[in-house]
């Protein structure tokens, strides 16, 4: 008998191997994957942290494309704390000169990455997004500013449409995954959180119509139908946990891994195994050879898939 809903996802006609650098930006889904991606030995980053909103992913994008830093007068205080409206609070500080290093800092990241990379994965959160009156432009974070000061409207699938296939022109030479996040913004209500992401949706599917190089991977659709029971969920209700993380992390492998790059991952693997190990003694013979053993392992790792 079989007790799950299985999504059949069909096998990547293009694979991303330890050659490729993977570039990913959009809500925390995003970051998931990044840190996956590290952890198996890709060359991945997300050095924007969460966006959720399309307008706030084409904003970070159009951070990464061009590079240029951004400038002191553009943050602002709040809670004893600088921010600026496009980054997410990890980069705020108590400090103007600190925050502004730290955004200055992603950028260049970013700006490399895009140079470097040939995968873009983009994961979409919301379709809902905030107009901040100071600037009458759509903020990535509203770093608890009062709501007084936004407009919250839900963006049309034209809208979606035309900034994705933005990306998708300024990424014409990359391979795109689209993804839709599937932690639910429960804050929007049950049923706008639903239409949000069936905008998302509808969004992603129009992209892969029209562009040869998009794809789309249903993470979204694994979490609400093969994990579908809360045990698969964080505290919160609302997030995944570790184990729906790692599972769709093996659903993601298996459709974009071939078995060459798969083998890589576990040996990859056993390395880290053995270089998160915590000896008693680090001035020891035994931690000496175990060094020189990861060394030796990392070496001939890279040699073969990198």
């Amino acid at each position: 008998m079989n007790f799950i809903s299985t999504i059949q996802i069909p096998k990547a006609k293009q694979t991303i191997t330890h050659h490729n650098r993977v570039l990913c930006v959009g809500s925390c889904f995003a970051q998931n994957i990044a840190r996956k991606l590290c952890e198996n030995g890709f060359d991945a980053c997300n050095p924007f942290g969460a966006l959720y909103n399309p307008l706030s992913i084409a904003q970070g994008i159009t951070y990464a494309v061009q590079g240029t830093p951004i400038q002191p007068d553009t943050l602002i205080l709040q809670d004893e704390q600088w921010h600026h409206m496009d980054f997410h609070s990890d980069f705020s500080h108590s400090h103007i000169d600190t925050a502004l290093a730290q955004i200055n800092t992603a950028i260049a990241n970013a700006h490399q990455a895009w140079q470097n990379s040939h995968v873009l994965i983009i994961t979409l959160g919301t379709a809902w997004c905030y107009t901040w009156h100071q600037t009458g432009k759509v903020v990535g974070n509203c770093h608890r500013l009062p709501a007084t000061q936004f407009t919250r409207h839900r963006l049309s699938l034209a809208q979606i449409t035309d900034t994705l296939q933005g990306i998708c022109n300024q990424a014409s030479g990359k391979q795109i995954i689209l993804t839709v996040s599937p932690i639910r913004h429960w804050k929007d209500g049950a049923h706008q959180n639903q239409l949000s992401k069936a905008l998302l949706l509808l969004a992603c599917e129009q992209m892969v119509q029209q562009n040869s190089n998009v794809v789309y991977f249903p993470s979204y659709e694994i979490m609400m139908d093969e994990l579908r029971d809360y045990r698969f969920y964080a505290d919160d209700l609302m997030h995944p946990s570790h184990m729906a993380i790692q599972y769709i992390w093996e659903r993601f492998a298996q459709t974009y891994f071939d078995q060459t790059t798969q083998k890589a991952c576990a040996q990859w693997q056993k390395i880290e195994q053995m270089r998160q190990h915590r000896p008693f003694n680090t001035q020891s013979e035994a931690y000496k050879q175990l060094q020189q053993k990861i060394a030796h392992q990392q070496q001939q790792w890279h040699q073969l898939y990198k």
